[in-house]
Protein backbone atom coordinates (compact mmCIF):
# COMPACT_ATOMS: atom_id res chain seq x y z
CA UNK A 1 0.00 0.00 0.00
CA UNK A 2 1.43 2.95 -0.52
CA UNK A 3 1.94 5.85 1.07
CA UNK A 4 -0.80 8.11 -1.31
CA UNK A 5 -3.39 5.66 -0.12
CA UNK A 6 -2.87 6.36 3.22
CA UNK A 7 -2.91 10.61 2.45
CA UNK A 8 -6.56 10.21 1.65
CA UNK A 9 -7.38 8.30 5.20
CA UNK A 10 -5.22 11.37 6.39
CA UNK A 11 -7.04 13.63 5.16
CA UNK A 12 -10.55 11.87 6.48
CA UNK A 13 -9.24 12.63 10.15
CA UNK A 14 -8.33 16.10 9.36
CA UNK A 15 -12.33 16.47 9.16
CA UNK A 16 -13.07 14.44 11.83
CA UNK A 17 -10.70 17.29 13.89
CA UNK A 18 -12.23 19.97 12.17
CA UNK A 19 -15.88 18.27 13.06
CA UNK A 20 -14.25 17.56 16.96
CA UNK A 21 -13.66 21.80 17.15
CA UNK A 22 -16.45 22.88 15.69
CA UNK A 23 -18.96 20.53 17.32
CA UNK A 24 -17.20 21.78 20.63
CA UNK A 25 -16.98 25.37 19.64
CA UNK A 26 -20.85 24.82 19.05
CA UNK A 27 -21.64 23.54 22.57
CA UNK A 28 -19.61 26.33 24.40
CA UNK A 29 -19.58 28.91 22.49
CA UNK A 30 -22.69 28.40 19.48
CA UNK A 31 -22.35 31.98 18.32
CA UNK A 32 -18.53 31.53 17.08
CA UNK A 33 -19.01 28.13 15.82
CA UNK A 34 -22.00 26.69 13.95
CA UNK A 35 -23.84 23.30 13.55
CA UNK A 36 -23.62 23.36 10.09
CA UNK A 37 -19.98 23.48 10.09
CA UNK A 38 -19.89 20.76 12.04
CA UNK A 39 -22.00 18.56 9.88
CA UNK A 40 -20.17 19.51 6.98
CA UNK A 41 -16.78 18.79 8.54
CA UNK A 42 -18.60 15.54 9.39
CA UNK A 43 -20.26 14.29 6.43
CA UNK A 44 -16.84 15.29 4.17
CA UNK A 45 -14.92 12.80 6.47
CA UNK A 46 -17.54 10.29 6.08
CA UNK A 47 -17.81 10.43 2.17
CA UNK A 48 -14.01 9.94 2.55
CA UNK A 49 -13.68 7.37 4.73
CA UNK A 50 -16.57 5.49 2.68
CA UNK A 51 -14.79 5.77 -0.54
CA UNK A 52 -11.56 5.03 0.94
CA UNK A 53 -13.12 1.76 2.33
CA UNK A 54 -14.73 0.66 -1.32
CA UNK A 55 -11.10 0.89 -2.50
CA UNK A 56 -9.94 -1.68 0.65
CA UNK A 57 -13.39 -3.51 -0.61
CA UNK A 58 -12.72 -3.91 -4.38
CA UNK A 59 -8.53 -4.65 -3.55
CA UNK A 60 -9.23 -7.61 -0.84
CA UNK A 61 -12.59 -8.70 -3.02
CA UNK A 62 -14.13 -8.91 0.18
CA UNK A 63 -14.75 -7.00 3.40
CA UNK A 64 -12.13 -4.49 3.96
CA UNK A 65 -11.03 -6.19 7.59
CA UNK A 66 -8.08 -8.00 5.92
CA UNK A 67 -5.85 -7.03 8.87
CA UNK A 68 -5.77 -4.70 12.13
CA UNK A 69 -5.49 -1.49 10.45
CA UNK A 70 -8.81 -1.88 8.22
CA UNK A 71 -10.95 -3.42 10.53
CA UNK A 72 -10.47 -0.62 13.08
CA UNK A 73 -11.45 2.15 10.51
CA UNK A 74 -14.12 -0.01 9.10
CA UNK A 75 -15.30 -0.30 12.88
CA UNK A 76 -14.51 3.55 12.91
CA UNK A 77 -17.13 4.24 10.21
CA UNK A 78 -20.03 1.55 11.65
CA UNK A 79 -20.03 3.86 14.53
CA UNK A 80 -20.12 7.54 12.57
CA UNK A 81 -23.02 5.53 10.34
CA UNK A 82 -25.08 4.49 13.50
CA UNK A 83 -24.49 8.04 14.91
CA UNK A 84 -25.89 9.03 11.38
CA UNK A 85 -29.33 6.83 11.90
CA UNK A 86 -29.59 8.04 15.54
CA UNK A 87 -29.24 11.84 14.57
CA UNK A 88 -31.73 11.12 12.39
CA UNK A 89 -34.23 9.61 14.63
CA UNK A 90 -34.04 12.04 17.27
CA UNK A 91 -32.05 14.81 16.71
CA UNK A 92 -29.24 14.27 19.60
CA UNK A 93 -26.75 16.97 17.99
CA UNK A 94 -25.10 17.78 20.88
CA UNK A 95 -23.56 14.35 20.91
CA UNK A 96 -21.34 15.55 17.99
CA UNK A 97 -19.42 17.19 21.05
CA UNK A 98 -18.47 13.88 23.07
CA UNK A 99 -18.57 11.47 19.82
CA UNK A 100 -16.04 13.37 16.98
CA UNK A 101 -13.20 14.08 19.71
CA UNK A 102 -13.40 9.89 20.42
CA UNK A 103 -13.70 9.29 16.41
CA UNK A 104 -10.45 11.30 15.91
CA UNK A 105 -8.38 9.88 18.95
CA UNK A 106 -9.74 6.64 18.05
CA UNK A 107 -9.06 7.19 14.03
CA UNK A 108 -5.54 8.62 14.95
CA UNK A 109 -4.55 5.23 17.09
CA UNK A 110 -5.66 3.36 13.76
CA UNK A 111 -2.90 4.81 12.13
CA UNK A 112 -0.15 2.95 14.74
CA UNK A 113 -1.54 -0.14 13.29
CA UNK A 114 -0.32 0.63 9.38
CA UNK A 115 2.16 -2.05 8.60
CA UNK A 116 1.50 -4.62 11.38
CA UNK A 117 2.42 -8.05 10.61
CA UNK A 118 -0.87 -9.74 11.89
CA UNK A 119 -3.50 -10.30 8.80
CA UNK A 120 -6.84 -12.34 9.08
CA UNK A 121 -6.63 -15.91 8.52
CA UNK A 122 -9.20 -17.60 6.65
CA UNK A 123 -11.17 -16.96 3.23
CA UNK A 124 -13.03 -13.73 3.32
CA UNK A 125 -15.68 -14.45 0.48
CA UNK A 126 -16.85 -17.36 3.00
CA UNK A 127 -20.64 -16.56 3.77
CA UNK A 128 -20.21 -17.69 7.86
CA UNK A 129 -17.69 -15.27 8.43
CA UNK A 130 -18.78 -12.16 6.52
CA UNK A 131 -22.48 -13.11 8.24
CA UNK A 132 -20.33 -12.95 11.46
CA UNK A 133 -18.76 -10.02 10.83
CA UNK A 134 -21.07 -7.86 9.75
CA UNK A 135 -23.67 -7.91 12.99
CA UNK A 136 -21.08 -7.92 15.02
CA UNK A 137 -19.25 -4.59 13.76
CA UNK A 138 -22.67 -2.82 13.98
CA UNK A 139 -23.64 -4.25 17.23
CA UNK A 140 -19.96 -2.78 18.75
CA UNK A 141 -20.66 0.62 16.81
CA UNK A 142 -24.07 0.89 18.78
CA UNK A 143 -22.24 0.13 21.74
CA UNK A 144 -20.24 2.56 21.07
CA UNK A 145 -22.56 4.76 20.88
CA UNK A 146 -23.81 3.62 23.90
CA UNK A 147 -20.52 4.74 25.44
CA UNK A 148 -20.60 8.19 24.61
CA UNK A 149 -24.22 8.04 25.53
CA UNK A 150 -22.95 7.08 29.06
CA UNK A 151 -20.24 9.45 29.14
CA UNK A 152 -22.26 12.36 28.34
CA UNK A 153 -24.99 11.19 31.16
CA UNK A 154 -22.13 11.43 34.29
CA UNK A 155 -20.95 14.48 32.62
CA UNK A 156 -24.83 16.29 32.96
CA UNK A 157 -25.18 14.62 36.30
CA UNK A 158 -22.49 16.32 38.26
CA UNK A 159 -23.52 19.33 36.65
CA UNK A 160 -26.66 19.01 38.02
CA UNK A 161 -24.77 17.47 41.23
CA UNK A 162 -22.33 20.81 41.69
CA UNK A 163 -25.52 23.29 40.85
CA UNK A 164 -24.00 24.33 38.00
CA UNK A 165 -26.63 26.66 35.88
CA UNK A 166 -24.33 27.67 33.20
CA UNK A 167 -25.53 27.61 29.22
CA UNK A 168 -23.29 25.15 29.11
CA UNK A 169 -26.31 22.78 30.43
CA UNK A 170 -28.46 23.85 28.86
CA UNK A 171 -27.21 22.60 25.69
CA UNK A 172 -27.16 19.08 26.56
CA UNK A 173 -29.63 16.53 26.49
CA UNK A 174 -31.70 15.93 29.51
CA UNK A 175 -30.90 13.08 31.81
CA UNK A 176 -33.93 10.74 30.38
CA UNK A 177 -32.83 11.73 27.00
CA UNK A 178 -29.67 10.32 27.51
CA UNK A 179 -31.14 7.57 29.23
CA UNK A 180 -33.25 6.35 26.90
CA UNK A 181 -30.68 7.08 24.11
CA UNK A 182 -28.55 4.25 25.98
CA UNK A 183 -31.47 1.69 26.57
CA UNK A 184 -32.11 2.23 22.44
CA UNK A 185 -28.59 1.83 21.44
CA UNK A 186 -27.77 -1.06 23.97
CA UNK A 187 -31.21 -3.16 23.12
CA UNK A 188 -30.23 -2.70 19.40
CA UNK A 189 -26.64 -3.44 19.21
CA UNK A 190 -27.37 -6.53 21.54
CA UNK A 191 -29.35 -8.82 19.22
CA UNK A 192 -26.73 -7.44 16.46
CA UNK A 193 -23.64 -8.73 18.72
CA UNK A 194 -25.55 -11.78 19.95
CA UNK A 195 -26.09 -12.88 16.19
CA UNK A 196 -22.44 -12.31 15.45
CA UNK A 197 -21.66 -14.95 18.42
CA UNK A 198 -23.88 -17.69 17.18
CA UNK A 199 -22.66 -17.17 13.50
CA UNK A 200 -19.01 -17.38 14.57
CA UNK A 201 -19.29 -20.23 16.63
CA UNK A 202 -21.19 -21.57 13.21
CA UNK A 203 -18.25 -20.95 11.35
CA UNK A 204 -15.94 -21.62 13.76
CA UNK A 205 -17.38 -25.30 13.56
CA UNK A 206 -17.16 -25.71 9.91
CA UNK A 207 -13.77 -24.06 9.14
CA UNK A 208 -12.11 -25.47 12.10
CA UNK A 209 -9.70 -22.87 12.15
CA UNK A 210 -9.35 -22.62 15.88
CA UNK A 211 -8.74 -26.56 16.36
CA UNK A 212 -10.55 -28.39 18.90
CA UNK A 213 -9.82 -26.36 21.76
CA UNK A 214 -11.38 -22.71 20.21
CA UNK A 215 -13.31 -22.07 23.54
CA UNK A 216 -9.81 -21.78 25.13
CA UNK A 217 -9.29 -18.88 22.70
CA UNK A 218 -8.75 -15.04 24.58
CA UNK A 219 -10.68 -13.52 21.64
CA UNK A 220 -13.05 -16.24 22.09
CA UNK A 221 -13.39 -16.45 26.58
CA UNK A 222 -13.32 -11.96 26.36
CA UNK A 223 -16.54 -12.18 23.47
CA UNK A 224 -18.61 -14.42 25.68
CA UNK A 225 -17.36 -11.99 28.74
CA UNK A 226 -18.69 -8.74 26.98
CA UNK A 227 -21.90 -10.64 25.78
CA UNK A 228 -22.51 -11.88 29.60
CA UNK A 229 -21.66 -7.70 30.82
CA UNK A 230 -23.82 -6.41 28.23
CA UNK A 231 -26.99 -9.37 29.44
CA UNK A 232 -26.61 -8.66 32.97
CA UNK A 233 -27.11 -4.78 31.84
CA UNK A 234 -30.16 -5.08 29.90
CA UNK A 235 -31.45 -7.60 32.05
CA UNK A 236 -30.19 -5.11 35.27
CA UNK A 237 -32.23 -2.26 33.36
CA UNK A 238 -35.15 -3.78 33.44
CA UNK A 239 -35.48 -3.10 37.05
CA UNK A 240 -36.22 0.01 38.71
CA UNK A 241 -33.66 0.77 41.42
CA UNK A 242 -30.79 -0.16 38.68
CA UNK A 243 -30.38 2.96 36.25
CA UNK A 244 -28.86 6.26 35.67
CA UNK A 245 -25.15 6.07 36.99
CA UNK A 246 -25.01 2.32 37.16
CA UNK A 247 -26.05 1.02 33.89
CA UNK A 248 -24.18 4.87 32.66
CA UNK A 249 -20.73 3.37 34.33
CA UNK A 250 -21.34 -0.38 33.47
CA UNK A 251 -21.99 0.77 29.40
CA UNK A 252 -18.41 2.42 29.87
CA UNK A 253 -16.75 -0.61 31.67
CA UNK A 254 -18.75 -2.64 28.97
CA UNK A 255 -17.80 -1.00 26.13
CA UNK A 256 -13.78 -0.70 27.22
CA UNK A 257 -14.35 -4.63 27.33
CA UNK A 258 -15.12 -4.32 23.76
CA UNK A 259 -12.06 -2.51 22.28
CA UNK A 260 -10.15 -5.44 24.28
CA UNK A 261 -11.78 -8.14 23.33
CA UNK A 262 -11.52 -6.27 19.28
CA UNK A 263 -8.23 -5.03 19.59
CA UNK A 264 -5.87 -6.05 22.79
CA UNK A 265 -5.73 -9.85 22.46
CA UNK A 266 -4.05 -10.16 19.52
CA UNK A 267 -0.85 -9.31 21.41
CA UNK A 268 -1.57 -11.68 24.25
CA UNK A 269 -1.55 -14.86 22.54
CA UNK A 270 -5.38 -15.03 20.67
CA UNK A 271 -5.32 -17.15 17.28
CA UNK A 272 -8.91 -15.90 16.96
CA UNK A 273 -9.26 -13.72 13.84
CA UNK A 274 -5.87 -12.30 12.73
CA UNK A 275 -2.19 -13.90 13.05
CA UNK A 276 1.32 -13.68 11.41
CA UNK A 277 1.29 -13.48 8.03
CA UNK A 278 3.75 -15.69 7.93
CA UNK A 279 2.03 -18.75 9.37
CA UNK A 280 -1.39 -17.55 7.17
CA UNK A 281 -0.24 -19.80 5.04
CA UNK A 282 -0.12 -23.32 6.92
CA UNK A 283 -3.17 -22.17 8.34
CA UNK A 284 -4.47 -21.83 5.23
CA UNK A 285 -3.01 -25.41 4.07
CA UNK A 286 -4.59 -26.95 7.41
CA UNK A 287 -8.61 -25.58 6.68
CA UNK A 288 -8.04 -26.95 3.02
CA UNK A 289 -7.04 -30.26 4.40
CA UNK A 290 -9.63 -30.32 7.00
CA UNK A 291 -12.11 -29.15 4.56
CA UNK A 292 -11.01 -32.15 2.29
CA UNK A 293 -11.10 -34.91 4.97
CA UNK A 294 -15.10 -33.41 6.34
Amino acid sequence: MSIAHYCIFITTIVFYFLSSVWSVGALIKPKRFGLLATNRFMFTGFIIHTFYLIFFCIKDKGLPVTNIFESVIFLIWCIILIFVVVDFLYKLKAVLAFLMPFVTIFSICSILFIGNDLALSGDLQKFWLVAHIIPTFLGYASFGIAFIASIMYITVQRQLRTNFTGTLLTRLPSLEGLDSLIWRTLTFGFPLITLGLVLGFVWIRFSNILGSNWLLDHKVMLGIAAWLVYAALLHLRMIASFHGTKIAVLTIVGFCLILFTFIGTFFFGATHGFRDKASNGQMEEVIILNEEIN
